[in-house]
């Protein structure tokens, strides 16, 4: 009361009058003086209101600000050389990469794992812009360039190496790709064959190593577990050549060796699944799918390769085969992959002769799904030694991702019907 009669001496004579006239005009006419309250009190929750939506976008981003600021933020003592950034997709690593069959299996994990720590990628492509799109979306902005280069062209070979830290070399087939009409070869023969074994698994990678040499560029070649230079698969004799011709080229290369490689795109388990899908249902199997397979995670892969690529130094020289957590006969594979898929398969056991005079024919078709390789590899045991000398996950620090684990989530679409058909209740 003190303070209103304070503040109303404060007020000039002309202010004072307005005030008691206004009372006074107020008191003769109550229900307007009502009106004029509840008028006046929606018109100023209105106005707060207004205003509170003004403000709202400013104090979300103060909000914002705030977060931001209390979240730890990367030091320079933890940034590598020539790394800056907020860190993961949106940094720069300092690693510069060039990766050959980037638009492979495995080529797709391995640009997820590097662009997810913001490493600079170059990424030979052969063929049309289409060809590697899908992998832009790994990098942030400018992280990404796919040159276009030929494996037989020594000089487009360089350019996509360009500045490169580490070359990551993945090209590999498993058949020999043709053409439609026979070609004159070097020799003075003619063949259809356009890229054999030799040349993909041999010659590129001594290109590919020559060309990471010769810019002082480490080099990962990725060969496969099955490589001998004694087997009876022609395929795995010349990755066993291309690691030789890799090394002379290259002294120093990193060359990793997986066991076979599963995933959504895998020619493990899809093949199997995809075989029950002709129409007789028939699924063979070499020798009563008793050869041993130990089933490697694709991403699992990937992400060793990244680490190498990060530190390439410490990896200089160094051999590393991968294995999954557990071996499996192709049988036992066979039986997991009809168990998701709820196929109607008929599992039969065909001599490795009579399988491959069958893979012969398939072999002729533009993408095959069984070559005479496929079924002299289905007849050989290819796991990872327990006493092997050379580096395995364990050295990286990685648990190898078990089969169970992931093969559900890219099989169940080969169940007839889709994936909630044998659900029960779900129609009553």
């Amino acid at each position: 009361a003190a303070a209103a009669q304070a503040f109303g001496q404060s007020l000039t004579p002309r202010r004072r009058a307005q005030n008691a006239r206004r009372s006074a005009d107020l008191s003769e006419r109550p229900g307007l003086n009502r009106a004029r309250a509840s008028s006046g009190s929606r018109a100023t929750k209105t106005k707060r209101t207004a205003r509170r939506a003004r403000r709202a976008p400013h104090s979300t981003m103060r909000a914002a600000r705030r977060a931001l600021s209390a979240a730890p933020q990367p030091s320079a003592v933890s940034h590598r050389v020539g790394e800056y950034g907020l860190g993961g997709r949106h940094s720069v690593s300092g690693v510069r990469a060039s990766l050959f069959g980037a638009t492979g299996f495995l080529g797709r994990y391995v640009c997820s794992e590097m662009g997810k720590v913001g490493t600079r990628v170059r990424v030979g492509n052969r063929g049309s812009d289409d060809e590697t799109r899908h992998l832009k979306v790994s990098f942030d902005h400018g992280q990404f360039h796919a040159p276009f280069y030929s494996p037989r062209d020594v000089a487009s070979v360089a350019d996509v190496v360009g500045r490169a830290t580490v070359v990551v070399n993945m090209v590999g087939k498993y058949y020999e790709t043709k053409g439609v009409v026979p070609k004159k070869q070097k020799d003075g023969s003619t063949s259809r064959v356009n890229y054999s074994y030799e040349a993909t698994n041999v010659d590129v990678a001594r290109t590919v190593a020559e060309a990471a040499n010769a810019a002082g560029a480490h080099l990962v070649h990725v060969s496969c577990m099955a490589q001998d230079p004694k087997s009876p698969v022609s395929w795995a004799r010349t990755k066993a050549a291309g690691e030789k011709a890799v090394l002379e080229a290259c002294p120093h290369a990193t060359i990793v060796r997986p066991c076979a490689l599963f995933g959504p795109e895998d020619r493990l388990l899809n093949w199997f699944a995809g075989m029950a899908d002709m129409p007789l249902n028939v699924v063979p199997l070499v020798n009563d799918g008793a050869a041993v397979a130990q089933p490697t995670y694709v991403a699992d892969v990937a992400k060793v390769l990244n680490v190498i690529a990060s530190d390439p130094e410490a990896y200089a020289g160094k051999v590393v085969e991968l294995g999954g957590p557990a071996e499996y006969t192709r049988r036992e594979l066979a039986e997991f992959t009809f168990d998701i898929t709820k196929q109607k398969a008929r599992l039969v056991d065909v001599p490795a002769a009579w399988s491959s005079t069958a893979a012969s024919f398939l072999s002729e078709l533009p993408v095959p799904m069984w070559t005479p390789d496929d079924v002299a590899l289905d007849a050989l045991d290819v796991v990872v030694s327990p006493d092997t000398p050379a580096l395995t996950f364990a050295d990286f620090g990685i648990a190898p991702t078990p089969i169970e684990k992931i093969a559900f989530s890219y099989l169940h679409r080969y169940r007839e019907g889709g994936h909630f058909i044998i659900a029960q209740g779900f129609h009553g």
